[in-house]
């Protein structure tokens, strides 16, 4: 299912790769995220991405309300928690301004930490 809006000229459809792809750039520009979606499952995650597999999950309800779900592996050092809420705050930022919504759920699931950084 894709989001969908209504104009004056004609419906607008949203498709859940581009609601995704927003939620990875956002979440990849957060301080303390070192991977995210399918670069947290390293050479499996490259197959998979071949075949079209992603990992950030994006369901869209009946009523199109949204819901995301991300994996990220962390920097190690960083504070798990602060980093997570950080990802929350900028992927909801990001998306509530891009899509025009009212509210969103996001989801953070921490996989792994990783020493290094970006």
């Amino acid at each position: 299912m894709n989001k969908s809006f209504s104009s004056e000229y004609g419906q607008i459809k949203i498709h859940k790769k581009v609601i995704s792809r927003i939620a990875e750039v956002a979440s990849k520009e957060t301080k303390g995220v070192n991977k995210v979606g399918l670069e947290c499952y390293g050479l499996i995650g490259k197959i998979l991405k071949l075949f079209g597999y992603r990992a950030i999950k994006i369901k869209i309800s009946e009523n199109q309300e949204i819901k995301v779900s991300i994996p990220i592996i962390v920097d190690y050092n960083s504070n798990l928690v602060e980093v997570a809420s950080e990802v929350q705050r900028n992927v909801t930022y990001k998306l509530l301004n891009a899509l025009n919504l009212d509210s969103l759920y996001v989801e953070v699931r921490i996989k792994n930490i990783e020493k290094g950084g970006k």
